[in-house]
């Protein structure tokens, strides 16, 4: 019950603070339109937004999975070479400081305006969380520990296998679960920049059109997409970890 009042209660007062903004300062519906318009929106064009939606959701997934692959890929390739870090950590960090709205319209010139961009872009942005938090795991290896191995000298293989990999893997689904709060702005960067469908696409002609209600009913589902991607990447993350860790 308490989880329940906890999901719903910061929702009910978002709408009720909504709700008094328009009323007590008497605000245009083409500026902010009532939380009564933006539901009578929802629910009259319902099949449209739907449509736009699960266009959003896909690319979002999909972009997330792959990602997070590419992500903990390239974090097992370089995680056991200083050297290697070295050399790939200026590229990796130069393409998180570019500004999504930069690369956007060169991924755009390279991939079309279909979903492969929306893909692309997603992952990209999902991919930087993803490895820095994975490589944090290699790095977090005690210094007792390092001691002991260099005296016993294993093999490399060994030594990554059974004791560094299981010990970047928490670190790698704690990346997972930030990657998953920052997915969706990847999906409708690209949307916006060059798309003919999706969320972002509809909120753009929505706005182009002056339909503030539509474009709020959509920006209501994309919270919403968002909310429900992050909250079921969390939990499973979260129990995956709780196994993983009682069995190591």
């Amino acid at each position: 019950m308490n989880r329940i009042i906890g999901y719903f209660l910061p929702v009910t007062l978002l709408i009720a603070v909504w709700w008094s903004i328009v009323i007590l300062f008497d605000i245009p519906h083409f500026i902010l339109p009532a939380p009564d318009r933006v539901a009578t929106v929802l629910f009259d064009r319902f099949a449209l937004i739907s449509a736009h939606a699960a266009t959003t959701a896909l690319e979002i997934i999909c972009g997330l999975l792959l990602g997070s692959i590419m992500g903990f890929t390239v974090a097992c390739l370089i995680g056991d070479s200083k050297r290697l870090q070295s050399i790939t950590m200026p590229a990796l960090i130069i393409s998180q400081a570019l500004p999504v709205f930069a690369i956007a319209p060169i991924l755009m010139l390279w991939l079309g305006y279909g979903f492969a961009s929306k893909l692309a872009m997603t992952t990209l942005i999902v991919f930087f969380p993803v490895t820095a938090s994975t490589l944090a795991g290699f790095r977090a290896l005690p210094d007792s520990w390092d001691a002991t191995f260099q005296t016993l000298r294993p093999r490399r293989a060994k030594l990554f296998f059974y004791v560094r990999l299981p010990l970047a893997i928490p670190y790698t689904l704690s990346g997972i679960r930030v990657a998953a709060s920052v997915a969706p702005i990847g999906a409708i960067v690209g949307e916006w920049v060059g798309s003919s469908s999706g969320l972002g696409y509809l909120m753009l002609h929505a706005n182009a059109r002056g339909q503030t209600d539509l474009m709020f009913a959509a920006l209501v589902v994309l919270c919403a997409e968002a909310l429900i991607i992050w909250s079921v990447s969390n939990r499973i993350t979260l129990r995956f970890d709780q196994k993983y860790t009682a069995n190591v």
